[in-house]
């Protein structure tokens, strides 16, 4: 049967192929042989040839073999996400290479298998930079060797040097490269999206990861969540080859991928749109280049390039479609030639081995595939899977739970050892699945496993439901099913706007009222379900038990009023704060007024219509009434209404190093980046479904929000004053606005796929003692918990939704207290010895400070243009906005970084009692007339009266020249800075 009728299998492990003589001398056409017989599903095939093929004598006169440019990999970032940098370093020779490359301080550990040295590797990878010789003209294989001859393959990618005359270095001609322990290729997929073949001529081992083609854009929805600021940059920064994402990561994100050692003497080959990464074991020279078949040109036609940087390669695939798809050229000249790509089929040239197969399907009788003894040289070739055992992760305490990749063996299979593969003058025959798999994209399997991959690390499951849910969860056909049933939840086309504004469809319009236990009609879509609160309580029940409790003294514990505390709160100033025209809406919202569903409804409906639609996503933008003119979302697919949330998926992603989660966590995004909006039956609350942590499928005509569905109307968000938008649950059964979660940084989801329960012990204490700056007037007490303005000393606080409805303020008292000073005038500034004093205002001048944002989520503003060290600032100025340097920090070490601005500072040079002087910004110098912080306070002295008793003489506090700002609520994490700032500016 050819393999292109048989079902795909999204587990497609890493094929070995070992050729005999004769089927090892033509490349194109074994390479079609092993397309049909799956390889190329996997991304990546290894291909072990004759025992007595050489592609040269000796490698004993290489050594003055000059490597004309190293490069140095500096490696920063944490938790599994790293950026890689590469430093170019003098020429030097093999010998020179291969002399450091067996030090001690660079050659490799000890270790008992390849898991221990890769857990080894990913443990120091930032660690001792290793050297890699990389990306070096030419070839080792003797001029006479015809058969895999890297720099002679003969494919059709050989047309474009034959009709053009171009040499594309590395793409079709070779490149050498020279390895040591830790030198690395981070994840990419070939120029153009290519084939990529790599032997190994001699040396140590060469690891490599794969993610099959089929889940490419899974990873790079992936890296784009992780590295936001590189993606807005570029749109393909993954060809930059300078990310790199631990095995551990893809796990968690449910990323099916394999993993393969090759040995000196193997070939490695790539498939088009496989994205690969891997390291060197040691000392070692591969040799690589790029091919193509017909298959590649559609994948070449559709590759997203690097626009950033100039020396990208290109291909004008013009010449590809003109000469071997010319009854498509006029449509792909006209750019009407978008046919998807099918990763499973394997390329026209491998019909000859599909020539034999005459069987119908359904008379096939599942055939079992026996483990094959040694193999002699003539034998049929073999695709050995006992080679690649270690391929799979196999489970160890270190690294978590095995690999979940999509439908796996049915449960209580034993993996088989070999697969045996016919002789390419044979018929293939593929196993068939049995009756014990399950059918792909079986819906109400994959909302059984949904619900199992939420509580998988908060409640005990058995091991054989985990595998189920395992294959379920990640599976990417299933996710593309949409049942047909289901009606679409938001309005399509034909709905108007008063159509949406018209009210909700509500179980519940009083609190006097019971939940409405609604029973499934005829054609709906919908299952019959118990108690909708009986059936979040145990939906959550795992998680609601990792919660922490809080103490009864918390601050969260004693925010609850009685009606009489309500009525006293509600008498104040009744008229004076809802006289702001910010307030006006929110007049019945607050939480020190009776609750009134209706208000409530009536505001979630009225935000559900404003950009950008969504209860959450609306933290990034300042609420304004919305005018008649306001535009709805844009309607996709089946009617439903889908926009781009706002929030990157990292303000979500809290785990730290001392709370590893391990479940998956999907963001439910379609694959250009929208996400359905979809509304409460209830509340009429609008959210993205990946904001709010829904599963699209799940979703009914009848969907309520978590707070309704347990029949909480009457609760309100405890991080703030406001009721309205999307809550979900807290400790201690409090409930919290998601948009809160995101604003207050120490706050964290349990589940990051289901966006809960949320986590709000971490919070400090002194949060709670902050008093918002707009709703202060109207409120009794203290209530809530306040984030702060990031800007310069700005003390500003304020709970994220008053700060969301009110915008942006400016205080009188903060704009006097910033003018700007004059010489001779009396100050208070801090002194080396870290206590303060007055002093006198001697000079003032202007400096330049750079801004960047480093690798590993900190960032400074004051750096000097001296510290950018692979650029002379001086001569040639500050760097371009988003261009990557390199940063000599106070420590001495060099850390890469994005460079974002430089900023002319006014500078003040201050001169206390004791002669001494130093030179500070505005920030760090207070006139006599400003109300100074606690802080300075607490280390005010005065020095004119013991000027000579050593006043002075204190201890030095030893400090820095600047400030690395790092985030506490991400200490354990990599994150750009960008999205923290975006949160509080």
């Amino acid at each position: 049967m050819s393999s292109d009728s048989t079902p795909q299998n999204s587990v497609s492990r890493i094929m070995t192929f070992h050729p005999t003589k004769e089927e090892f001398k033509g490349f194109s056409r074994y390479i079609a042989y092993i397309e049909s017989q799956g390889a190329h599903k996997a991304g990546m095939a290894k291909i072990v040839p004759p025992k007595d093929w050489t592609p040269r004598q000796t490698y004993d006169d290489i050594d003055d073999l000059v490597i004309p440019v190293p490069i140095q990999q500096v490696v920063t970032g944490q938790s599994g996400l790293f950026t890689q940098y590469n430093i170019q370093k003098k020429p030097m020779t093999v010998r020179e290479f291969r002399r450091i490359a067996n030090t001690d301080r660079f050659c490799n550990p000890r270790y008992v298998d390849f898991d221990e040295l890769e857990r080894k590797y990913w443990k120091n990878l930032t660690f001792n930079p290793p050297l890699y010789g990389a990306d070096i003209s030419g070839s080792l294989y003797d001029p006479n060797v015809t058969e895999w001859n890297i720099g002679q393959l003969n494919t059709i990618l050989d047309t474009v040097e034959r009709e053009s005359g171009i040499k594309i270095k590395g793409v079709n001609t070779p490149y050498l490269y020279f390895g040591m322990w830790k030198s690395t290729f981070a994840w990419h997929t070939e120029d153009m999206d290519l084939y990529s073949i790599n032997y190994l001529h001699f040396g140590e081992p060469k690891s490599w990861y794969c993610v099959p083609p089929e889940h490419g854009k899974r990873l790079e929805r992936l890296a784009k969540g992780f590295f936001p600021g590189s993606a807005q940059s570029c749109e393909a920064f993954l060809r930059h080859k300078m990310t790199l994402i631990s095995p551990s990561i893809l796990k968690k994100y449910g990323i099916p991928f394999e993993k393969v050692t090759q040995e000196a003497g193997e070939f490695i080959v790539t498939f088009p749109y496989a994205y690969h990464a891997g390291f060197n074991h040691g000392f070692n020279c591969a040799e690589s280049t790029n091919f193509a078949t017909q298959r590649w040109i559609d994948y070449g036609k559709q590759a997203t390039l690097c626009s950033c940087r100039k020396d990208m390669v290109k291909i004008s695939m013009d010449l590809f479609v003109r000469k071997f798809q010319p009854e498509r050229y006029k449509l792909w000249e006209a750019g009407k030639d978008n046919t998807p790509i099918d990763h499973s089929k394997p390329t026209p040239e491998a019909a000859e081995f599909f020539i034999h197969v005459h069987v119908e399907e359904d008379s096939l009788e599942p055939i079992e595939i026996q483990p094959t003894g040694d193999k002699s040289e003539d034998q049929p070739m073999v695709t050995d899977h006992q080679s690649i055992q270690g391929n799979h992760l196999e489970e160890n305490p270190e690294q978590g739970t095995e690999e979940t990749t999509p439908e796996k063996e049915p449960v209580g299979s034993e993996p088989e050892e070999h697969l045996e593969v016919q002789s390419m003058e044979e018929s293939p025959v593929h196993k068939q699945p049995t009756d014990g798999e399950p059918p792909e994209g079986h819906p109400e399997k994959m909302d059984t496993a949904e619900v199992m991959s939420v509580e998988q690390s908060l409640t005990e499951a058995n091991p054989a439901d985990a595998q189920s849910m395992d294959v379920q969860t990640v599976n990417p056909e299933s996710s593309e099913v949409e049942p047909e049933e289901e009606v679409p939840v938001e309005a399509g086309p034909a709905d108007s706007t008063e159509e949406l504004m018209a009210p909700c469809p509500a179980a519940m319009t009083s609190k006097e009222e019971k939940p409405v236990e609604q029973q499934p009609t005829a054609g709906d879509g919908t299952e019959p379900k118990e108690n909708p609160v009986a059936d979040t309580s145990t939906e959550n029940e795992g998680a609601q038990n990792r919660l922490t409790k809080l103490p009864r003294h918390h601050p969260l514990m004693k925010d609850s009023m009685s009606d009489e505390e309500l009525q006293d709160q509600a008498a104040v100033d009744e008229d004076g704060l809802e006289g702001e025209l910010w307030a006006k809406p929110l007049t019945h919202l607050w939480q020190n007024r009776h609750c009134s569903l209706e208000k409530e409804k009536e505001y979630n409906r009225s935000m559900g219509l404003q950009r950008p639609y969504c209860a959450v996503c609306m933290l990034f933008q300042t609420y304004q009434r919305c005018g008649e003119g306001e535009p709805a979302p844009p309607v996709g697919p089946a009617g439903k209404q889908r926009t781009k949330p706002l929030i990157p998926e990292m303000c979500f992603s809290t785990t730290t190093e001392d709370s590893v989660e391990t479940h998956l966590s999907t963001p439910y995004l379609e694959e250009d980046g929208t996400s359905l909006l979809i509304s409460c039956a209830q509340c009429c609350v609008r959210v993205h479904t990946s904001c709010y942590g829904i599963n699209p499928k799940s979703v009914t005509k009848g969907w309520k929000c978590t707070r309704c569905k347990a029949n909480a109307m009457t609760e309100s968000c405890c991080l703030c004053s406001l009721r309205g938008g999307a809550l979900h649950r807290a400790n201690n059964d409090k409930w919290v606005h998601v948009l809160c979660a995101v604003a207050v940084l120490e706050a964290r989801f349990v589940n990051i796929t289901r966006r809960s329960p949320v986590d709000l012990s971490g919070i400090p204490l002194q949060r709670f003692k902050l008093k918002c700056y707009y709703c202060k007037r109207r409120m009794k007490k203290t209530s809530g918990c306040c984030v702060q303005c990031s800007h310069g000393r700005c003390p500003t606080s304020y709970h994220p939704t008053c700060a969301q409805a009110a915008g942006p303020v400016q205080t009188e008292s903060l704009s006097t207290a910033m003018r700007e000073l004059t010489v001779g005038q009396k100050v208070i500034c801090k002194h080396k010895n870290g206590r303060y004093y007055q002093c006198d205002v001697v000079q003032l001048s202007k400096e330049t400070f750079y801004e960047v944002n480093f690798d590993d989520g900190s960032f400074s503003d004051n750096l000097f243009p001296e510290d950018i060290v692979n650029r002379d600032c001086s001569l040639l100025g500050p760097p371009a906005q988003g261009e990557v340097v390199q940063v000599r920090w106070t420590d001495g070490l060099v850390y890469g970084a994005k460079f974002v601005a430089a900023h002319v500072i006014q500078m003040y040079q201050v001169e206390f009692e004791d002669g001494s002087q130093l030179t500070a910004k505005r920030d760090d110098v207070y006139t006599l007339d400003e109300e100074l912080p606690k802080r300075v306070k607490s280390r005010l002295s005065k020095a004119s009266d013991m000027r000579f008793d050593e006043m002075f003489g204190e201890k030095k506090v030893q400090e820095t020249k600047r400030q690395r700002v790092i985030n506490s609520r991400y200490r354990g994490d990599y994150i750009e800075p960008v999205i923290y700032r975006a949160i509080m500016e």
